[in-house]
Formats: C-alpha cells, sequence, structure tokens
C-alpha cells in the first residue's frame, strides 16, 4: 500500500513526467544503515533529472520537510525526457530520448561524486525513446529494451552492452586484473 507522505512545489518551471529519479544512495541498505547510525533519523537523499531540470532532494522523515539543491544539467540533454536510465555505483547512464519531435540515439553520463556530465562518442545504434534500461550486477550488462524509434514505431528492440564500456573505473579494474596475471606467468 502507499502512504501520502506530504505535498510540495518543486523548484521548477519544468513539467516533469517521462524523467529519471533515483536514490543518492547506491543502494537501498546504505539508506536503510543511514537511519539506524544516526538515531533513527530517516533522511532520503533523491536526484531528479528532466529536460533543464536537475535536482537532488533530501527528504527529512523525521521532520517531515524537504530541501532541494538545483544541479547543473548538461545542453545535450537539457530539451530531452523519456531516456532510458541506469544507475551505476557514482554515475547515471541516459540513453536516447525525446525533445519536440528529435529522438537522440545519444548516450551520457552524470556522474553523482564529480558532479559533472559527459555525452559519449558511441552511441545507441538507432535514435531511441521511451525504453527501458536494467542493470545486471549478476553478469556486468545493462539491458535496453523496447522503446518507440524515430518513425514513431513502436520496436521490440532487445539491446545488450557491458557497463565497463560506459564506466572507467570497471575499465580499469579489469586493466589492473590482467596486468598482473601477465606479469606473473
Amino acid at each position: 500500500t502507499f502512504q501520502f507522505i506530504k505535498h510540495d512545489q518543486l523548484p521548477t518551471d519544468n513539467k516533469i513526467w517521462c524523467h529519471c529519479f533515483v536514490s543518492k544512495s547506491e543502494n537501498v541498505q546504505v539508506q536503510e544503515m543511514m537511519k539506524t547510525n544516526q538515531k533513527n533519523k530517516q533522511n532520503y537523499q533523491m536526484l531528479l533529472f528532466c529536460k533543464k531540470t536537475g535536482l537532488s532532494i533530501e527528504y527529512d522523515g523525521d521532520n517531515n520537510t524537504f530541501q532541494f539543491q538545483k544541479l547543473p544539467v548538461c545542453s545535450d540533454i537539457s530539451l530531452f525526457d523519456s531516456y532510458a536510465y541506469v544507475r551505476i555505483n557514482d554515475i547515471i547512464l541516459f540513453f536516447g530520448g525525446y525533445s519536440s519531435n528529435v529522438i537522440s540515439k545519444s548516450v551520457r553520463k552524470y556522474s553523482i561524486r564529480e558532479n559533472k556530465w559527459m555525452t559519449f562518442r558511441n552511441t545507441l545504434p538507432s535514435p531511441l525513446y521511451k525504453c527501458v534500461a536494467i542493470l545486471s550486477e549478476e553478469d556486468n550488462d545493462i539491458y535496453i529494451i523496447g522503446g518507440v524509434d524515430d518513425e514513431d514505431t513502436k520496436v521490440l528492440t532487445h539491446m545488450k552492452t557491458k557497463v565497463r564500456a560506459w564506466d572507467p573505473s570497471q575499465l580499469v579494474m579489469i586493466c589492473l586484473f590482467i596486468i598482473y596475471f601477465d606479469e606473473h606467468k
């Protein structure tokens, strides 16, 4: 069941729909640890991105208050919504998107720790929006499923890409691992 918490106004003039909304903590267990380690203080941190709006949202459950901090949004994604997104460690990857009849095939990254954006040179094979991205932690793959293409056709696409292709920290671990074994043969 759902419980009403509070009605509050987001500090933006944009309509918020088809947006990215994720926990700022790496996982729910971290948030649960925050509650127990701070005398059951119930603070939840979230991130919201939609078009020109970027917000860090903190909810104080003890006082039932929200605090908002504006975050930068790169110009390359600021007109788009309806993108697929996935959170991996301290980054969020955005795939495709829609803006006034322009369908994107770009892949963008937001670094939570550095508060910076990057657009990759590599792109999706074709423009796509209203698709879903899912992270499989078992095999370190990202699956991008479904969506609508640039001809407004619903697609039954199922794409797979490796996390290490988009997250440099994964590449470093793999390189160090390979170098270690090569030197000790």
